[in-house]
């Protein structure tokens, strides 16, 4: 085989698990999984080593309301 093909093959397998890699995270984080996904894909070892710093997002941390009336 050539070393370009090996070379575009190895590439492509780290985008899929860089891929599957965040968007589980992100999952287990409650963040987007399709943003999360497409940033694994297009830059996996930034985007696994950037979610697993990450902290979850509480459900309820979405519905608070600060305004006071």
């Amino acid at each position: 085989m050539d070393e370009g093909v090996v070379v575009v093959i190895i590439q492509l397998v780290l985008r899929i698990v860089g891929t599957v890699v965040c968007v589980n995270k992100a999952k287990e984080l409650n963040r987007s999984t399709g943003g999360w996904g497409f940033f694994g894909f297009v830059s996996p070892i930034l985007a696994m080593i950037w979610i697993h710093f990450m902290k979850p997002v509480m459900k309820w941390d979405e519905n608070v309301n600060l305004d006071k009336k």
